[in-house]
């Protein structure tokens, strides 16, 4: 389940949170392909990098058993000191006083994150769903309300993926993924942005290719980590720790395979569904399906969180609001995490 959501998770992310032409620049190289008409070919380059991960790991895999331990011993008492550098390069690479835009969203998104976490107003089990919900998901879809957007007729049939943009993609994943899977608070797209940064390439394709694989990567580091330093680190790993008190050599072989198979599966699944969706978003007009997933939100926030959590969703999406208008990368909004992370590995309590 873990591995198919990994690849079937890009339809809704791509389609329903289609930005205007005004805004795309500061989104997902996905949504750009989307508004030209694009949208099958950026499901399908990020099923390539979830395909690509899986055999890159698979094939690694007897070196990351010997490399996961050593490399964790090594983050774990530097995990604030790394974190700040991803921060700075966050902040950083943007342009000219869009660096003071992006300092101020990331403080903003950061003590908005410490308040909620660090309080009891929200239950524990759902304190993130308003928190992520207003900032990366409500601030779009009102975006495309107010632009009025209107989704350009898609291309189903696209060119050849070049192996070299395949290959560079999936190694980029690989390595994103990694650190993802290290840095907690670390998203995809800031491991994502941080790698295309380092390695000084700016391509949209190869960019989505890695995008795909950061999240297959994590999921399978996840499970490698509860094999080797005995901690789970996503929530598919602590399902997997409940059901098998011992987690082997044996059972670790027996997820790879399991992971192997189930790639093949869902690739199928997600470039089957993602056209099925496209023809649903093609006949029904975009505004209604944004009005009915804020509806739907607004209503599974209330059940979920109550008054506080609906406090907490207005603020959030007015924060996650600013990076599109003022042209920063909308994944600064992750300080929400990120700098309660920080302030606890700093020992910083408030």
């Amino acid at each position: 389940m873990t591995i198919t959501s990994t690849l079937v998770d890009f339809i809704p992310s791509i389609f329903l949170n289609a930005p205007s032409e005004d805004t795309a620049l500061s989104i997902l190289p996905g949504h750009r392909l989307l508004l030209e008409g694009r949208g099958l070919e950026a499901i399908f380059l990020s099923v390539i990098g979830g395909i690509g991960v899986i055999v890159l790991f698979i094939l690694f895999s007897p070196l990351m058993l010997k490399a996961l331990p050593v490399i964790y011993s090594f983050a774990k008492p530097r995990m604030a000191l790394l974190l700040l550098l991803v921060v700075g390069v966050m902040i950083f690479t943007e342009k000219g006083k869009k660096k003071l835009w992006a300092l101020l969203v990331f403080s903003l998104a950061g003590f908005l994150g410490l308040i909620i976490l660090n309080s009891t107003l929200i239950q524990p089990d759902f304190v993130f769903f308003p928190l992520f919900t207003g900032m990366f998901g409500i601030s779009t879809l009102l975006l495309s309300l107010k632009d009025k957007t209107n989704l350009p007729k898609q291309i189903k049939e696209f060119g050849v993926v070049k192996k070299s943009l395949a290959v560079l993609g999936s190694i980029k994943g690989f390595f994103a993924g990694l650190l993802v899977g290290i840095l907690p608070g670390l998203g995809s797209a800031q491991a994502g942005t941080l790698v295309q940064t380092i390695t000084r390439k700016e391509d949209n394709k190869e960019f989505l290719v890695s995008l795909g694989g950061i999240n297959t990567a994590n999921a399978l580091f996840a499970i490698t980590a509860l094999y080797t330093i005995s901690k789970p680190r996503s929530g598919a790993a602590v399902a997997i720790e409940k059901i098998l008190e011992n987690f082997g050599f044996s059972d670790f072989l027996m997820v790879i395979a399991v992971s192997l198979v189930t790639i093949g599966i869902g690739a199928i699944v997600t470039l089957f569904l993602s056209k099925k969706f496209l023809r649903l978003v093609e006949k029904v007009p975009y505004n209604k399906i944004s009005l009915s997933i804020l509806g739907l939100l607004f209503i599974l926030t209330i059940i979920f969180t109550g008054p506080i959590g609906l406090l907490v969703l207005f603020v959030s999406t007015a924060v996650g609001l600013i990076p599109p208008l003022v042209g920063v990368k909308r994944s600064l909004g992750m300080a929400v995490i990120i700098l309660p992370v920080i302030l606890f590995y700093l020992n910083i309590g408030l």
